[in-house]
């Protein structure tokens, strides 16, 4: 049984895919709103809640399999070896559907389930400057920044358009990937679909959701063989999410929202926290909510494949 859970937590890295861990082999989610899914961000660890043992990598080496009564064999059987290899069969099988169909913690909470939140119009009174196509357009090009980050290994970039903890859980998790020596492409994005579905105010901030529906090639190469270990390269993947930027209340859109000029608080150079999140003179990081909206969850609702 041991070497059975080895197995199973060995090949579970192996199904990481696209930025955040959506994609996957099977359909999953439905029409709900807010239903099914996964949540990323908040005080949520990614490591923990997907492969188990507070987010370690697990490895096989041959000693699994042989040695006096500690290993699969356990005296030389060959039917234990069957038994543990059905057993993981179909722990993945029954994992990969259930992973995906099973409500994770919500970090809305129920105020946002039951709260349809403030008429657009209260933002747009407040705020003249603020143009919906532009933010849409804006939050689309981010959703394709973000998966190019993802697949080139390099998250750097995202730290202008996250908060610091949703950044820092995404970098975990991608160093994570390279350390098991694989690369997830994303591939084929294209943005079906961008709408405001609530605009709301909590504690200090403004919050918009947005439902992003999108479409995806995704998987999981092998950087040493480019043996495929995931996903398939040419099906297309059919993907619905929420994004939940906040912004403080007392902000507005700037002329040119591409760019907000600030300075940084700790040596005063000017800075364009579109560019980077890191002041390149003394180092320190900028946290974008207090500008500009920042991404600070990221929520699954559906996956579709395509036919």
């Amino acid at each position: 049984m041991l070497c059975a859970l080895a197995l199973f937590f060995a090949f579970s890295t192996a199904s990481i895919a696209d930025a955040g861990n959506f994609g996957g082999d099977s359909d999953w989610g439905g029409g709900s709103d807010w239903g099914g899914g996964s949540d990323w961000g908040g005080g949520s660890d990614w490591g923990s809640s997907d492969w188990g043992g507070g987010g370690g990598l697990f490895f096989l080496d041959s000693s699994s399999f042989s040695g006096g009564g500690g290993g699969c064999t356990g005296g030389g059987s060959s039917v234990l070896i069957v038994v543990c290899v059905v057993i993981v069969i179909i722990i993945m099988m029954r994992y990969a559907k259930s992973k995906k169909a099973t409500t994770a913690q919500t970090l809305y909470q129920a105020a946002e389930d039951n709260d349809p939140g403030l008429s657009l119009s209260v933002l747009k009174e407040k705020d003249p400057a603020f143009n919906e196509q532009a933010f849409l357009e804006k939050v689309g090009n981010d959703y394709v920044r973000m998966q190019n980050a993802w697949e080139s290994g390099n998250w750097e970039p995202m730290r202008a358009i996250m908060t610091d903890s949703l950044y820092q859980q995404m970098a975990r998790q991608l160093e994570e990937l390279k350390a098991a020596g694989l690369t997830n492409h994303v591939e084929r994005i294209a943005i079906l679909d961008a709408r405001i579905r609530r605009y709301a105010q909590e504690g200090d901030n403004d919050v918009l959701v947005v439902r992003l529906s999108t479409r995806i090639c995704d998987y999981t190469t092998n950087d040493k063989t480019g043996e495929l270990v995931r996903g398939n390269r040419n099906k297309e993947l059919f993907m619905t999410y929420d994004w939940k930027l906040i912004r403080q209340k007392d902000q507005t859109t700037k002329e040119q929202a591409s760019v907000s000029a600030i300075n940084c608080p700790n040596c005063s150079a000017p800075l364009e926290i579109n560019h980077t999140g890191k002041c390149p003179y003394c180092g320190t990081v900028i946290t974008l909510s207090a500008h500009d909206w920042a991404l600070s969850v990221i929520k699954g609702i559906s996956q579709r494949s395509g036919s």
